[in-house]
């Protein structure tokens, strides 16, 4: 729908001569008017003197005087004004910019005048403006491209954000309205633009950058066990160049998944029940006992971490950390850096090691426990008849049982020493089970 706004005269604008170019600002200044009551005509020809602006009326008749004032109208409505950035010219028309004489205004204030000048009035569509100088103008307009980050060769690399900008339409428009038709028609108007920031900066992006290795731990396994090093290998690989954002946590089991089959696990020893048995993705908590130690020694947050049921041989006591995907038995960490954190998990034969990346402070994580208390293993003995009698076999060496105390011991830049301590574990013993041979013997 049409936005016409009401006309108002020059007279009503300071330091501004009847020449002046009224197009838009002036209008939409005074969006609101008092009607005016109807005004005598003009009888016969019109008196000498009589003028709208520059043009000249005198002796003409009502009828002719009246379709002069529109062809005058009608030919300041084509010229195109030139608008120019950075050495790009635009010709726009004020007609396309939806200006119109309002001719029975104007005619007004001539029979009201008769023999003086007075002013003419305009309207102009405001819709129609704005879309003729966005669709005209958008060549200048460019959109600021926000900061942004790669990782290369363990680098963290920033990419500058870059400003656009937009063109300044309501500052066009007071630069036009302010100048009289005549220096309309010979200056080029410089085209105002606006710089437009990108939303994500090159500066916000630099603080996220790391710089260092800020955590790193290794583990020892053994290659023999083929089944539970592909397990190991295969959640090592799911951890590796993840990222973890300021604030965010960090879940090994969300970030490795299930350890099924169908997934490419295989059978390999596990804990269950205080015992070594058989289990698809045995190995895997080797692996978040690795990333819990470099966690530690990266200084982060520690949101959920369980120990094993009994003592394990990879890690110190009170360092390790089960994991089991369907009791949803987790190990998460939270990102309490103002950095980006960036995981690195590569596996060599024989060896698992665990890099977190981030922002150097200065300072250091050392990791101490205490051994509170120890269980002695108990020796269960089980009849065997496929062995022949007094021969026994060894089917799970015995481990003593432990109750151990855990710290962070962390000092600053300042050599400032603080201890953050970790808690207690409990580690059950583990029986040692020899079986005995009862084959013939009744």
């Amino acid at each position: 729908m049409r936005d016409k706004v009401k006309s108002v005269t020059a007279q009503g604008l300071p330091n501004r001569g009847t020449g002046r170019f009224l197009l838009v600002l002036s209008i939409l200044l005074l969006l609101s008017g008092c009607g005016r009551a109807a005004r005598p005509q003009i009888q016969g020809n019109i008196p000498a003197g009589t003028k709208v602006d520059n043009l000249d009326l005198s002796g003409l008749e009502t009828k002719a005087a009246q379709q002069k004032l529109k062809d005058w109208a009608k030919g300041k409505l084509a010229h195109n004004l030139r608008l120019v950035y950075n050495g790009t010219e635009v010709a726009v028309s004020l007609r396309s910019l939806g200006a119109g004489l309002d001719l029975n205004k104007t005619w007004q204030e001539v029979s009201a005048h008769p023999g003086s000048a007075v002013s003419s009035y305009w309207t102009v569509d405001k819709e129609q403006t704005a879309k003729t100088l966005a669709k005209k103008l958008s060549q200048f307009d460019r959109p600021a491209q926000d900061a942004s980050y790669k990782i290369a060769d363990d680098k963290f690399i920033v990419r500058p954000g870059i400003p656009g900008r937009t063109v300044d339409t309501w500052t066009l428009i007071r630069e036009i309205d302010g100048h009289t038709w005549q220096e309309i028609e010979n200056k080029a108007i410089e085209i105002p633009v606006t710089a437009v920031a990108p939303r994500v900066s090159t500066e916000s992006v630099q603080r996220l950058a790391f710089n260092s290795v800020i955590g790193e731990f290794t583990t020892k396994y053994a290659v023999s066990e083929k089944d539970r090093s592909s397990n190991l290998q295969r959640a090592a690989a799911a951890l590796d160049k993840k990222i973890v954002l300021p604030g965010q946590t960090f879940s090994f089991n969300d970030t490795v998944g299930p350890r099924t089959e169908a997934t490419g696990y295989k059978d390999a020893y596990v804990i269950v029940n205080n015992k070594y048995v058989e289990g698809v993705g045995g190995g895997v908590c080797q692996v978040s006992s690795t990333l819990y130690n470099a966690a530690l020694l990266a200084d982060l947050k520690i949101v959920a971490r369980t120990p094993h049921a009994m003592a394990i041989t990879y890690v110190p006591l009170g360092q390790d950390a089960t994991v089991d995907y369907n009791s949803k038995v987790d190990f998460k960490f939270q990102n309490n850096t103002g950095a980006l954190l960036y995981i690195r998990s590569q596996t060599k034969p024989g060896l698992l090691t665990i890099c977190i990346y981030g922002k150097q402070t200065g300072k250091t994580v050392t990791l101490k426990h205490q051994i509170v208390k120890e269980t002695d293993f108990e020796v269960e003995r089980r009849p065997d008849p496929s062995l022949a009698s007094g021969a026994t076999v060894q089917e799970q060496a015995g481990s003593k049982g432990y109750t151990v105390k855990s710290w962070r011991v962390l000092k600053d830049a300042q050599g400032k020493v603080t201890e953050e301590y970790l808690g207690e574990d409990v580690y059950a013993p583990t029986n040692q089970i020899i079986r005995y041979g009862v084959k013939g013997i009744r």
